[in-house]
């Protein structure tokens, strides 16, 4: 089991010591990239093969240190498990208070794995990205309004005049599609969201596309380059006339699950959805 802790972070390098500890009782054989095997309680764990002898990966941080191990994930075609010492956590799945019950379960093997989509973004001349979460075309600080032509496959679907327009999986759908308006999904539907952000038209809404289908937005007006993000980091500048091509990879990443709580577990905890707001009888509701 390969642990991959937020070194920024003194909480998750104090879990890593504690979750090998505790995976090392229970049988697993621990090891961690040497660059992140920061002070004594785990440089005995250095390996600088950790990630390509592991089996699985637990990464011990928020969504964003999930977000970048999971590139690593999805190379190697195995399973992570994210412990959350961040914020929101929609992609971990225990809390910290949680590692000491289920480390018997995680150093046996003892879960399932959840196969999540991952985009393919690709710019004319350019290798693909892939991403977890979302492709971002925006602009740049002192750019104006950008007009986007889009098209799913060869059907034109219309301009878009907006600060950007965002392509994201269902897994990506509770982060910054959410912010710009888009719907939350399930994570067991298979689909794209086309996402515009801040558009200024009223008619341009959010639009869910079939994952047998590539979405191609391309640059048509822009006075300043346009920048691709492609979970959070940038990815390439585009000029105006450039296009992007968007669509379902092959590929999948694996995240192992213990099943501690569902997916609308999730959404009520994170974002309090289905909280019980009704007024209570006997009290003046005014």
């Amino acid at each position: 089991i390969a642990i991959v802790p937020h070194t920024g972070k003194p909480l998750a390098l104090e879990v890593a010591a504690k979750t090998a500890e505790l995976l090392c009782k229970n049988g697993a054989k621990v090891l961690l990239p040497n660059e992140l095997a920061k002070g004594a309680a785990l440089q005995k764990y250095a390996d600088k093969e950790a990630l390509d002898r592991a089996d699985l990966i637990v990464v011990i941080g928020g969504d964003g240190a999930m977000l970048k191990a999971s590139h690593e994930a999805r190379k190697r075609q195995i399973p992570m498990l994210g412990i959350n010492t961040g914020h929101l956590g929609f992609l971990t799945e225990l809390e910290v208070d949680e590692v000491a019950t289920y480390a018997k379960a995680i150093a046996k093997g003892e879960y399932q794995v959840d196969e999540r989509l991952i985009l393919e973004a690709e710019v004319s001349g350019m290798k693909p990205f892939f991403c977890l979460n979302d492709a971002v075309l925006s602009r740049s600080a002192a750019a104006r309004l950008i007009y986007f032509d889009v098209f799913v496959d060869d059907n034109f679907v219309g301009q878009y005049p907006a600060d950007g327009l965002l392509v994201a999986t269902p897994t990506g759908s509770t982060a910054y599609s959410l912010s710009a308006g888009g719907p939350i999904v399930d994570p067991d539907v298979s689909c794209l969201l086309l996402t515009p952000i801040c558009p200024h038209m009223l008619s341009a809404r959010p639009v869910v596309v079939g994952i047998q289908h590539t979405v191609k937005i391309k640059v048509r007006y822009s006075d300043e380059e346009v920048l691709l993000t492609v979970d959070g980091v940038l990815g390439a500048s585009l000029k105006e006339g450039q296009e992007l091509l968007i669509r379902a990879s092959s590929e999948r990443l694996q995240l192992a699950k213990l099943n501690t709580r569902t997916f609308y577990d999730v959404l009520r905890e994170r974002l309090q959805a289905g909280r019980d707001c009704a007024p209570q009888k006997g009290i003046n509701n005014r």
